[in-house]
C-alpha cells in the first residue's frame, strides 16, 4: 500500500521526531467512534464451468458424464437417460464401451464387468477369470490382460458375450514376447471393431491395432509414448499426428501398413477427428482464458486437406471429441461464449463435402464461486485481484466506493487478466498511490513494476526501463521506492527476495510523473506518505526524510530490544509491531511526540493503521481502537479474519474485507478523518504558452478526496478575476490546464497573475483547504486588431 511496508528488525518506547508535510494538530478530543453509517457487502460473484467429459458413442446415442448428475446416456434428438447419478469416474473409452450401444460398468470389487444395452436394452454380465485385468470393452466384447508389470509377459484377451448370457474367451494373437507395460490413455481409441493400444518393450514404446474381428494385435510404426491428443480414431480413418512433425498422418483403417496421407498442422492445434475429409482441430484462445487442455478455451476450426483453415465450428471448447459410428465427430462446447449456449454438438459431412455443426444436447455447467487473492482500498478506489475458477485465471478489477454519504458502490471495471506464471503463490503486488493511479509488479512474470493509470488495462507502462528492481518498497502520490539488488542494471530483473530488505543493494524514488529518480538511499524503506519517506536505522528506529529536499527529521526509536517487524505510517501516526526481547504493538504520534503500546509481550496480531486508528482481529471479530486522544478506545465490528484479504482505506477511514461468504465487506470504521491538508504539490511557478504547447498543469495531492474544488486566478495588480477553473470529485488529485486566457477564451499579456485553490471535504468534516501562490505567464500568443489571436498553432 502506498502507506505501509512490511520491515523485518526491531520496537517500542520514546521518542522524538519533527515532520513536515501532511500533519496537522487533532482537532477533536473524543476518543469514541463516530456514528457509523452500515456496512455494505459486494457479494462473492459466481462462474458457471462447464464439465462436460465424453466417453463413448454407439450408433443411436453416447455417453458422457455431467457434474453432479453423474452418468447420462443421450440419444442424438437429445433425451437423456441416467445410467449412474453418482458416478464421478470420467475416464473415457474404451472403459465404459466404445463404438457401440453398450455401456460397460466395470466392479473392481466384485471383478466383474456389467454391459447394458442402452438401445433395446437388457444386460449381460462378465465375471473376469482368475489372473485377468480389465482393460475395456469394444462393443459386446471385454478386453483383458494378463502378465505382470515388467516381467515381460503382458498379453492381451478377448471375452466374446452372448445375448444367452454365455461368452468364449479369445486369447490375442501376434502379440510380441517382452511386452513390460502398457499405457493407459484418455483418448477415444476403440470402437466395436478393434482399438488403438499402446504397450513398452525393452526397446522403447510402441503402439498396435488390436483387430477384435480377426482376434489379433497388428503393430503400427508409431511411437508408443507419445502424448494424448495424437492419435484419432474414425469408422475409416486412423489418424497419427505428433507436434514436431507439423503434419497429420492418415491411414485407411482396411489396410493400416499402407503408407499414409498426409495434411500440414500447425502445433498450435489439438487434433480431434476427421469427417470426411475435413479435420476438425481446436486452438486456444487466449481471451477465454489460460492454457489448459481440460478448459474451456479452445476454439473449434475446420482444415481442408490442404491445411487450410475452412471456418470456425464452436467459438469455444473443452476436451477431446468422440467419434460416432456414422462419421460424425461429438464435441462439447458452444457457439458463443456465453455458458447458457454450452452443450453438445454433432459435427457432420454433408453430400458435398461441406461440415455442419448441430447441438443435439445442452450442459450442466458446475456453478462455482470467485475467490479474492488480494485487494487495496485507497482514496475510495477498491482495487482486488479475483480468481476465475472457470479459466483458472486472475484478473484485477477497480470499483468507485462512494465517499460522500452513505457507502456505495460504483461498476466493477475490469482492468485485464494478470501473467499466468504467477497462479500460486499470488506474485502480483498491488501499490495505490492514493492519487487513482495503482503500481503493480509481477504482472508480467517478472517484478519489473509497471504504472497503471486510472482507467488503463494491465500490464500499464514501465516506471523505469532503464534498470531491473527487485521489488516495489512504498508508493504514494506521485513517488514509488523501488528496490535494487546487487548486480542488477539493465536486462533480465532480479528475482523477488524472500524479505522486503533482503538482498536490496539501494532503494531509487522515482517521480511517477517524469519518470526520473529523485532520491536514492541505501537504507531499508519501512513506508511513505506523501513525499515523506521512512527509512529504518538499525533493527529498532526509523527516520523520515523528504524525498524532494533530502533533508531528513528526527529519528524514532523503538526501545533497545525491538526488533522491527512492521511499521506503517499515516499522516501524523505511525504503528509500529516489534519482536524480540521488547516486542509488543503500539502506535506513535509523530505531533504530540507520545507513544501508546496497545500490546505488551506476544500477544499483538496482524494490524493495519488509519487516520488515527488501529484496526486488527480479536477472537475472530474486527477490532478498532481509536488512539486519537491517548488513550485506546476499542469497539468491534463483525466477523472478520486478517488471514484473508483486507485493507484500511486511511483517506477515508472505511475497511475493507473478505468475509466468510468470500463477499467483500465494506464497514466503516466510525473514526473521523483529519480535516483536508496538502499532501504533496507540483506548481509550476512560470509558464510559458504558444498555442496548444506549454499550458500551466498544476498538481495537489490531498490526504482525503474533496467533494470539488475551484481555482480562482486573479489579476495582482487590479484584484479582477480573469478565470476560474472548477471541478467535482477529486480521489486525492486536484489537477487542472490553464492555457493563459481569460473567460472569454482572449489570451492574457504577460506578467503575474495570482491563483487561490479551495477545496472542500467530500466527508464533510474539517475546514475547505485553501492554497495560494503566483504564477509567471509568458504568452506568445498576440491579440491582433480584430481581437483574435494570432501567432498561435
Amino acid at each position: 500500500m502506498a502507506r505501509r511496508a512490511l520491515l523485518r528488525g526491531g520496537i517500542a518506547a520514546t521518542m522524538s521526531f519533527t515532520l513536515a508535510i501532511g500533519l496537522v494538530p487533532l482537532t477533536t478530543g473524543a476518543a469514541g467512534a463516530a456514528a457509523a453509517t452500515a456496512e455494505v457487502l459486494i457479494p462473492a460473484p459466481t462462474v458457471l464451468r462447464p464439465r462436460t467429459a465424453l466417453l463413448s458413442a454407439g450408433p443411436s446415442g453416447f455417453l458422457r458424464h455431467e457434474y453432479g448428475r453423474g452418468h447420462l446416456w443421450t440419444s442424438y434428438a437429445g433425451v437423456d437417460t441416467v445410467v449412474d447419478a453418482s458416478a464421478t469416474d470420467v475416464h473415457t473409452m474404451p472403459d465404459f464401451g466404445a463404438g457401440s450401444d453398450v455401456v460397460a460398468r466395470y466392479d473392481a470389487t466384485a471383478r466383474t464387468v456389467k454391459l447394458r444395452d442402452m438401445s433395446a436394452g437388457g444386460s449381460r454380465t462378465v465375471a473376469l477369470p482368475a489372473g485377468h485385468e480389465y482393460s475395456g470393452t469394444l462393443g459386446w466384447t471385454v478386453v483383458t490382460t494378463t502378465g505382470s508389470s515388467g516381467a515381460a509377459d503382458i498379453t492381451w484377451h478377448l471375452i466374446d458375450t452372448r445375448a444367452d448370457g454365455s461368452h468364449t474367451r479369445r486369447a490375442v494373437q501376434g502379440v510380441p514376447a517382452g511386452i513390460t507395460a502398457t499405457f493407459e490413455t484418455n483418448d477415444p481409441l476403440g470402437d466395436a471393431r478393434g482399438q488403438v493400444v499402446r504397450y513398452r518393450m525393452a526397446e522403447g514404446g510402441r503402439t498396435g491395432w488390436l483387430d477384435v474381428d480377426q482376434g489379433r494385435l497388428v503393430p503400427l510404426p508409431q511411437r508408443g509414448d507419445q502424448t494424448e491428443g495424437q492419435v484419432v480414431l474414425t469408422p475409416t480413418h486412423l489418424l497419427f499426428w505428433r507436434w514436431a512433425d507439423r503434419f497429420v498422418a492418415i491411414h485407411p483403417r482396411d489396410d493400416l501398413t499402407a503408407a499414409p496421407r498426409t495434411v500440414p498442422l500447425a502445433a498450435d492445434a489439438q487434433l480431434l477427428g476427421m469427417v470426411g475429409e475435413t479435420l476438425v482441430v481446436s486452438r486456444h484462445d487466449p481471451s477465454l482464458g489460460r492454457h489448459a487442455y481440460d478448459l474451456p478455451v479452445w476454439r473449434v476450426e475446420a482444415v481442408a486437406p490442404d491445411g487450410s483453415t475452412v471456418k470456425t465450428l464452436l467459438a469455444r471448447s473443452a476436451g477431446r471429441g468422440v467419434p460416432t459410428p456414422g462419421g460424425g465427430l461429438l464435441v462439447a462446447g458452444g457457439p458463443g461464449t456465453d455458458w447458457d449456449q454450452w452443450g453438445v454438438s454433432l459435427v457432420e459431412a454433408t453430400d458435398g463435402g461441406a461440415v455442419t455443426v448441430r447441438r443435439i444436447a445442452g450442459a450442466h455447467p458446475q456453478r462455482l464461486q470467485k475467490t479474492v487473492d488480494e485487494l487495496s482500498l485507497t482514496q475510495g478506489r477498491l482495487d482486488t485481484l479475483e480468481y476465475d475458477p472457470s479459466i483458472e485465471r486472475r484478473h484485477l478489477f477497480t470499483r468507485d466506493i462512494g465517499v460522500t454519504g452513505p457507502l456505495t458502490v460504483g461498476a466493477r471495471l475490469a482492468r485485464g487478466a494478470v501473467h499466468e506464471g504467477c497462479a500460486f503463490p499470488v506474485c502480483v503486488r498491488q501499490h495505490p498511490t492514493g492519487d487513482g493511479r495503482t503500481v503493480v509488479s509481477g504482472v508480467t512474470g517478472t517484478p519489473q513494476p509497471h504504472l497503471l493509470e486510472p482507467d488503463q488495462p494491465l500490464p500499464g507502462t514501465p516506471v523505469d526501463s532503464s534498470r531491473s528492481y527487485a521489488s516495489v518498497a512504498a508508493a504514494s502520490g506521485r513517488f514509488v521506492a523501488l528496490r535494487t539488488r546487487t548486480g542488477t542494471g539493465t536486462g533480465t530483473p532480479a528475482p523477488t527476495p524472500t524479505g522486503p530488505d533482503e538482498g536490496a543493494s539501494e532503494t531509487r524514488v522515482v517521480d511517477l510523473d517524469t519518470r526520473q529518480t529523485v532520491f536514492t538511499t541505501t537504507a531499508g524503506v519501512a513506508a511513505m506518505w506523501g513525499s515523506t519517506l521512512w527509512e529504518r536505522v538499525g533493527n529498532d528506529a526509523v527516520a523520515p526524510v523528504d524525498v524532494l529536499t533530502g533533508q531528513r527529521g528526527d529519528q524514532v526509536w523503538f526501545g533497545r530490544g525491538c526488533l522491527l517487524e512492521d511499521f506503517q505510517a499515516v499522516g501524523r501516526w505511525l504503528l509500529w509491531t516489534c519482536l524480540g526481547s521488547a516486542e509488543g504493538q503500539g502506535v506513535h504520534d509523530t505531533v504530540t511526540k507520545r507513544n501508546l503500546t496497545l500490546v505488551s509481550g506476544s500477544g499483538w496480531s496482524r494490524a493495519k493503521l488509519g487516520d488515527g486508528f488501529v484496526a486488527s482481529e480479536a477472537d475472530g471479530q474486527l477490532r478498532v481502537t481509536d488512539v486519537r486522544s491517548g488513550t485506546p478506545v476499542s469497539h468491534h465490528l463483525g466477523e472478520f479474519s486478517s488471514w484473508r484479504p483486507w485493507d484500511i482505506d486511511p483517506y477515508t477511514a472505511t475497511i475493507a474485507h473478505v468475509g466468510a461468504d468470500s463477499g467483500i465487506h465494506l464497514v466503516p470504521s466510525g473514526i473521523p478523518v483529519s480535516p483536508l491538508v496538502q499532501l504533496d504539490a507540483a506548481v509550476a511557478p512560470a509558464a510559458r504558452i504558444k498555442g496548444s504547447a506549454g499550458h500551466w498543469k498544476p498538481k495537489w495531492w490531498l490526504s482525503k478526496p474533496a467533494a470539488s474544488w475551484t481555482l480562482v486566478i486573479t489579476n495582482p495588480a487590479t484584484g479582477a478575476t480573469v478565470n476560474t477553473l472548477s471541478g467535482g470529485l477529486a480521489r486525492g488529485l486536484v489537477t487542472t490546464t490553464w492555457n493563459g486566457q481569460d473567460r472569454l477564451r482572449r489570451p492574457l499579456p504577460d506578467g503575474a497573475y495570482a491563483w487561490t485553490l479551495t477545496a472542500t471535504p467530500a466527508d464533510g468534516q474539517g475546514a475547505v483547504l485553501t492554497r495560494s501562490g503566483t504564477v509567471n505567464l509568458t504568452n506568445e500568443c498576440q491579440i491582433g486588431r480584430t481581437r483574435r489571436a494570432v501567432g498561435c498553432s
